[in-house]
């Protein structure tokens, strides 16, 4: 997507961000969220749990610099979530924001499918495409014609 020419024809984003995990790094299913690094815990020798600084800089540079650049603010998409833990967890707002997610997802993918379609149809009735594909098609039917029968 960042090395694209035109990126808003062929990418789009969606961003999720969990507004609270940083206060629940402890949790035994926080580090699939977020970036962290491990380390000794001083004199009682227990591991400690911190945020990768370094992490969360570069992913924070990717989200609001680099996309940005790329991709204009109708090809990105932000949801905001509350970290909860799995006791905490409401199945009837999971079920939500995965139905939101959802549409969000098929709704993008089919604009860009659409307009990639849109554009190949174009592209098909130019005529000077017309023409260097119909000379194509000429010149592969005759090179098959022409090709020798034994060496």
């Amino acid at each position: 997507m960042l090395q694209c020419d035109d990126a808003t024809k062929t990418s789009f984003c969606i961003r999720r961000c969990i507004t609270n995990l940083q206060e629940h790094i402890h949790q035994s299913c926080a580090h699939k969220f977020i970036d962290v690094v491990t380390g000794a815990g001083g004199d009682t020798q227990q591991s400690t749990v911190d945020i990768d600084v370094d992490a969360q800089r570069m992913l924070t540079n990717l989200r609001q610099a680099k996309i940005a650049s790329v991709l204009g603010p109708g090809s990105i998409v932000d949801f905001d979530l509350n970290w909860r833990s799995a006791g905490e967890s409401d199945p009837n707002e999971d079920e939500l924001y995965l139905s939101e997610f959802m549409a969000v997802f098929e709704e993008k993918m089919l604009e860009l499918i659409e307009h990639a379609v849109a554009e190949q149809r174009s592209v098909s009735r130019d005529p000077h495409i017309v023409e260097i594909m119909q000379h194509l098609t000429v010149c592969r039917q005759r090179s098959q014609v022409c090709l020798p029968l034994s060496l």
